[in-house]
């Protein structure tokens, strides 16, 4: 029995190449985050990672990937140790990484397998591309929901919030965006190792001229592929170049809406050195700022959003919080959406978003649905507690998720009109299936509320805008990114910043926000673009190891 066993199966990196370009790749794969923001790293360091692990022997393919996922996470996640120290970066960086391994080990099993499919260059080329970029996206999918809900965090869209290529996601969510990146890095790749592999191939082919007849896989693999890389890389960058032209997707303007957005620059870090009532000051001083500046330029407010935490601990049973809030709500006209820890009456405990005006309590309310494992709640307390008690007990509310829409009705401006808003707290703007209830539930406009202070200057708020750009793109919806510290912006449905303040500085920004109504092909098709590419990812997986098994069987039978 005779199958297409090209020796170019085994053209790999050696084990001592293949552990420093991964380490490499992951690092360049970094510098495109927003610190250095150099984000053409991104396709050379992703092309790194792959070419580490192409074709790789698993135990090889699994140090690259554990190297790749180490020289990515850890220097993006250094944040994580300003306050909290190494432990939970390294948890984190370790669980991350983790994730890279695995991968590693799939794109491997897969690339070595697909390279004995009997087709032509050009095709086998193709289903290998695809297969790769398929994995790709089927990691990013399964960082997002394991352990404890996942953290699809440094996804390969995000780094491409700023670039011409943002438009994309409009049309294929965030999964499809980092498909068509992985991919246009796999197809250079693949036609390296083709080449290279049919150029061993033609060598052994000649070799051996005493051979009564080469295998039939030899001989098609004698042909070396016509296309050089750089050729490939050359129209690569065409196609991404056609397709950064590609216009943000459109959906239909209703109205607008003039928005401030308070940032107090509170100390609201977990360390901070404060008294009760000191956020929620520093919130209604500098919403007071604004507003007497607005009246006395003739300017109207409609809405007034302050950041996730502004209102501190339990603001409808904080009496002289209440009145204080009414009356600012009262004198401006505009209602003040707001975030309030809220302790329920069964005991359990809400990170949540509230609408005050100046009669008080609106009676609206949002429940953040994506708590943070280790942070807003401690999964298996008393296992991890054995481990490092000092830093688990810095957790000591365990807040439930959220089960209510995430958009709710907000009545705005002097007429009471009302609007529905989608609320996004911190984290949960990361999450694809937020954005998806949102525009489901009819938001019209994004309130992204969130609390940076535990990270001082570091880079995370400006990662965490990033993707709220993103998702502003995505969503076709306004969103107003408003942190108690900074990084805070209104980003306008194609990308845009509409008014943005500088980190750690108390100040409004005021902006007319469209409202918009109608779903971009994104949230109608994301989730079916998404299986698509993971489906391609598993059957390249399947499809490889059975050949790279039915190879072996073939070649156990000749010997």
């Amino acid at each position: 029995m005779r199958i297409l066993i090209g020796a170019g199966v085994a053209v790999r990196l050696r084990f001592w190449a293949a552990i420093p370009l991964a380490a490499l790749g992951g690092w360049l794969l970094g510098l495109a985050t927003p610190q250095l923001a150099w984000w053409p790293m991104l396709f050379v360091g992703v092309a790194f990672v792959l070419a580490s692990v192409w074709r790789q022997r698993l135990g090889v393919a699994a140090l690259a990937g554990a190297a790749a996922g180490a020289g990515f996470w850890f220097p993006v996640l250094s944040w994580l140790t300003l306050y909290l120290g190494p432990v939970p970066w390294l948890g984190l960086g370790v669980v991350m990484a983790a994730w890279y391994l695995l991968m590693g080990l799939a794109i491997a099993a897969a690339t070595r397998g697909l390279a004995l499919l009997p087709a032509r260059p050009w095709l086998r080329i193709s289903v290998v591309a695809l297969a790769v970029a398929g994995l790709w996206t089927l990691r990013e999918q399964l960082q997002g929901f394991v352990p404890y809900g996942g953290f699809p965090w440094g996804r390969l869209a995000h780094f491409v919030a700023e670039t011409p290529l943002a438009s994309l996601v409009s049309w294929l969510g965030f999964s499809g965006l980092s498909a068509v990146i992985a991919l246009a890095c796999a197809v250079p790749v693949a036609v390296l190792f083709e080449r290279l592999g049919a150029k061993r191939a033609s060598a052994e082919a000649s070799e051996a001229p005493e051979r009564e007849s080469a295998p039939a896989g030899l001989v098609s693999r004698a042909r070396v592929v016509a296309i050089p890389t750089a050729f490939a890389v050359l129209g690569t960058a065409l196609a991404l170049a056609l397709l950064a032209v590609v216009p943000v997707a459109p959906v239909e303007r209703t109205g607008s809406l003039r928005v401030v957005a308070v940032q107090g620059n509170a100390k609201a870090g977990i360390f901070d050195d404060r008294e009760s009532g000191d956020v929620l000051r520093a919130h209604l001083d500098a919403t007071q700022q604004v507003v007497d500046r607005l009246r006395a330029e003739g300017e109207r407010v409609d809405v007034i959003v302050w950041p996730e935490n502004s209102a501190e601990f339990n603001l409808p049973r904080n009496p002289l919080a209440e009145v204080q809030i009414a009356a600012l709500a009262r004198e401006t006209g505009a209602p003040i959406v707001l975030g309030s820890v809220l302790q329920d009456p069964d005991g359990s405990y809400t990170n949540s978003s509230l609408v005050w005006t100046g009669e008080g309590d609106a009676g609206v309310r949002y429940d953040k649905m994506h708590p943070v494992p280790f942070a807003e709640y401690m999964p298996n307390r008393e296992f991890f507690r054995a481990l490092a008690p000092d830093l688990v007990d810095l957790v000591q509310l365990d807040y439930r998720t959220g089960t209510r829409s995430p958009a709710i009705e907000v009545p705005v401006g002097e007429t009471a009109e009302r609007i529905r808003a989608g609320i996004a707290i911190c984290f949960d703007i990361i999450f694809d299936d937020q954005a998806e209830r949102m525009v489901d539930d009819g938001a019209q406009v994004i309130f992204a509320q969130t609390n940076n202070a535990d990270f001082g200057r570091t880079a995370e708020s400006a990662q965490q805008l990033q993707i709220a750009r993103l998702r502003a793109i995505e969503t076709g919806r306004a969103v107003v990114n408003i942190s108690t510290v900074g990084t805070s912006a209104i980003v306008a449905p194609d990308g845009r910043d509409l008014a943005r303040l500088e980190p750690f500085t108390a100040d409004a920004m005021v902006a007319d926000v469209p409202l918009m109504r109608g779903e971009t092909p994104a949230i109608r098709f994301g989730a079916w673009i998404c299986g698509v590419w993971i489906a391609l990812g598993a059957a390249g997986l399947v499809g490889g190891s059975a050949l790279s098994i039915l190879a072996r069987r073939c070649a156990r039978e000749g010997a």
